[in-house]
């Protein structure tokens, strides 16, 4: 089973998101890109990460992933704020669909130039100065 790297929800207009690290239970909670908790460490039972929604006034909330089980199924992480209990999707591994470009034509957009540049390369690397 693929690890899951991280998990993403857009709550009230700022985008949070958990990343696991690598370490086992090393964890990131990041709102709107910008790191405010995190946890190291290899502790037992639910990870638990506490941060602020910006805003006038800051909006607490809570952020807790359960550990994996056993068979390997992916953890589940919840978000708790206002009285809410939100569940946070897990986001497939991989830049985001947003970053994702349309693939380029054969040639692409710096083809011609890129041959012009590997042709004069292979040119003066075989001692033909003289084009």
């Amino acid at each position: 089973m693929a690890r899951v790297h991280r998990y993403h929800l857009d709550r009230d207009g700022h985008s949070v998101t958990v990343r696991p690290g690598h370490a086992a239970r090393d964890i990131e909670l990041l709102v709107d890109g910008k790191v405010v908790g995190y946890r190291r460490g290899s502790a037992k039972g639910p990870a638990v990460l506490a941060a602020e929604l910006p805003g006038d006034p800051p909006r607490p909330f809570t952020v807790t992933i359960d550990p994996p089980s056993p068979s390997g199924s992916v953890p589940v992480c919840a978000m708790h704020i206002d009285g809410q209990v939100l569940r946070v999707p897990p986001v497939p591994p991989g830049p985001p669909a947003s970053a994702q470009h349309a693939p380029r034509s054969a040639d692409g957009p710096f083809g011609p130039v890129r041959w012009v540049r590997r042709l004069l390369r292979r040119r003066l690397r075989h001692g033909l100065h003289r084009l």
